[in-house]
């Protein structure tokens, strides 16, 4: 077995009937005329998207464990229909697992994002609750502010009767004492 995989010489025609009959639909469908189109069309055409901007790969690797980078696709000549199936089965696990690790993450982000939303709301709170505080100090503060500025009329507008008073009881003593 080891042999067919890297000696050209074990290589055979492509084969006419699968070697297994569970693998009789997908032998089908690999003979059919537009899946042979269908595979030639895509394989020719490989699709990469590559976002990158100018940062160390290390660190971009550490954020990002997961590129989006096509990978080659082996030459499946050589294989029968048995290996290819598993290979392919093997693609589909590997897909279910990285998917199953970016549902993970996508579903600790929501834990995150659930937390954050909560904590916002105990901020909004607070801050609430501070802003009745500074509301009631500040009528307070106005309160005073107006009673001190009426005392403030108040001792204007009695300064003078105030004078007149302290310089009558000086001008009392002055004529008792001389």
């Amino acid at each position: 077995m080891f042999q067919q995989f890297h000696d050209s010489a074990a290589i055979s025609s492509t084969p006419v009937k699968p070697n297994n009959p569970t693998l009789a639909e997908d032998f089908t469908k690999a003979q059919s005329v537009h899946y042979n189109d269908t595979v030639a069309a895509t394989s020719t055409a490989k699709k990469s998207v590559r976002f990158r901007e100018a940062q160390n790969e290390a660190d971009r690797a550490a954020l990002f464990p997961y590129r989006d980078v096509a990978e080659e696709t082996p030459d499946h000549g050589h294989l029968d229909n048995q290996q290819i199936h598993d290979y392919h089965s093997g693609i589909l696990r590997r897909q279910d697992q990285e998917l199953d690790s970016l549902g993970a993450s996508i579903g600790r982000q929501r834990e995150l994002s659930i937390r954050i939303g909560d904590e916002l709301d105990e901020q909004v709170e607070i801050l609430d609750d501070v802003d009745g505080h500074v509301d009631r100090h500040q009528s307070q503060l106005d309160r005073a502010k107006n009673r001190l500025g009426g005392v403030a009329r108040q001792a204007k507008d009695n300064m003078g009767l105030t004078i007149i008073t302290i310089l009558i009881l000086i001008l009392v003593l002055l004529l008792i004492i001389l």
